[in-house]
């Protein structure tokens, strides 16, 4: 087939009507099938952002107690120093 010969047959393919399709009518049952999936999305969505909510004030919680435990890190190696010196000058 030449490419002008598969240009004309594209085109009287698409133009007939065998390629043309209807939709379908909605239906009550496809309507309350489509409203249900829509409230399982928007009650999905609320989930998810209670758990964006939830995952930012862990990060911070998490980010204090880092901070918390670098202080008590340098307290108790302070403390060490310091009972080594003490020890040492008895």
């Amino acid at each position: 087939m030449s490419l002008s010969n598969y240009a004309e047959a594209s085109i009287s393919e698409s133009w007939s009507s065998s390629a043309v399709e209807e939709t379908p009518e909605p239906t009550v049952e496809s309507a309350l099938e489509k409203e249900k999936i829509i409230k399982d999305i928007l009650t999905l969505r609320d989930g998810l952002r209670g758990l964006l909510v939830r995952v930012t004030e862990v990060e911070g919680e998490n980010e204090k107690l880092s901070k918390d435990n670098e202080m008590l890190s340098l307290y108790i190696d302070n403390l060490t120093r310091n009972s080594v010196v003490a020890a040492g000058k008895k």
